[in-house]
């Protein structure tokens, strides 16, 4: 399956997977996990390709969660696990990050 650039198979009826984003079926939705690294000291997650695999939430269908994937890979937006959100980046992000330093 490929949706917004980004691609899973089927492994069971309740789980899909790829090199770099999963899917596993519950009751209230699909929950998405995807390969990300830490932004400074926030619970702020990144896309990165060698990263650990980190929840990106809850998603009713794996249209939806594919879309936010396709976000954070594109580098548009980062997961803020704090508000369980995708948020994009902005300059109050990066003054976050610089005052971090």
């Amino acid at each position: 399956m490929i949706r917004h650039g980004e691609s899973m198979k089927r492994i069971l009826p309740d789980l899909f997977a790829g090199d770099e984003v999963r899917a596993e079926r519950y009751h209230r939705g699909w929950a998405f996990q995807m390969k990300c690294g830490q932004l400074g000291r926030q619970l702020w997650f990144e896309y990165s390709p060698h990263g650990l695999w980190t929840a990106i939430g809850t998603w009713r269908t794996l249209d939806t969660g594919l879309w936010l994937a396709a976000r954070l890979r594109a580098g548009t937006h980062f997961w803020d696990e704090s508000c369980q959100t995708a948020r994009l980046y902005g300059e109050d992000v990066y003054s976050a990050l610089r005052d971090e330093v």
